[in-house]
């Protein structure tokens, strides 16, 4: 009987001891920072460990070699998504913000091009449609495998041209390489007509977009032909620039 009450006892003291240790769990969290070209320039705070405990702050701020030829244009996060325009990026470690971001600066070389934005979408006029909702999604054709991902989503009831805001970018490829990551697009469409009928169907390019693309000329574009209302659709993708950016500093993270 004694026994068992210095059992309870220790037990007692033990709980508040367990639940402090379970409550106090600390989480860490991995950002890894660099410039997309070291030629170009560079980040400056970044932290010598890139895995730091949940709720350290650190601010990167991104610092040109040459402000004229190659001005700074963006951060962006895991190759995929711009989420700031401003020079001094403010991050601090959670499961939201960990990832890989690169500070972009323009390339003077055409085929050093890296990234790429959605632009514009351009639907020709449909008889008696007065809606069209699409999704974009894309392909990695070297990836062996048809699964796509979404790149932009959007609704059209008054204009045939829905314009982007470029946030939403693909990763052509590191600088000075020879190959780049090529991709294939495809449209799931639905037009709406005056009687709220739906008519639904997909459509895959057969034109790809790659670093080459991109070899004399900031824009490009892809035609596919739509044969259920016989007309075509036009996909614009642009090389990101400081100018696409240029009406304010957007801090979108």
């Amino acid at each position: 009987m004694k026994k068992s009450i210095k059992m309870f006892l220790i037990s007692l003291c033990l709980c508040p001891l367990l639940l402090l240790t379970a409550c106090g769990t600390t989480s860490y969290y991995t950002i890894t920072v660099s410039p997309s070209d070291s030629v170009l320039g560079s980040v400056l705070g970044t932290l010598s460990d890139s895995t730091q405990v949940e709720g350290t702050t650190v601010t990167l701020t991104a610092k040109e070699n040459s402000a004229q030829t190659n001005p700074f244009i963006c951060w962006i996060k895991n190759n995929n998504t711009v989420v700031s325009t401003d020079t001094a990026l403010t991050l601090t470690y959670n499961s939201e913000t960990a990832g890989r971001y690169t500070a972009l600066f323009d390339e003077t070389n055409p085929n050093s091009m890296m990234y790429a934005a959605f632009d514009t979408i351009t639907f020709e006029p449909i008889a008696d449609v007065t809606e069209i909702n699409f999704t974009l999604s894309y392909s990695r054709t070297a990836s062996g495998n048809d699964v796509y991902t979404t790149l932009a989503r959007g609704s059209l009831s008054t204009e045939n041209t829905y314009t982007s805001d470029h946030t939403s970018v693909l990763y052509l490829g590191s600088v000075g390489t020879i190959s780049s990551y090529q991709y294939r697009f495809r449209l799931n469409i639905t037009l709406v007509d005056s009687n709220g009928a739906e008519t639904s169907y997909s459509l895959t390019s057969q034109a790809i977009l790659n670093n080459s693309s991109f070899n004399s000329t900031r824009d490009y574009e892809i035609t596919i032909y739509d044969s259920n209302s016989d007309s075509d659709i036009v996909l614009s993708f642009v090389k990101l620039s400081k100018e696409l950016f240029s009406s304010a500093d957007t801090q979108l993270l």
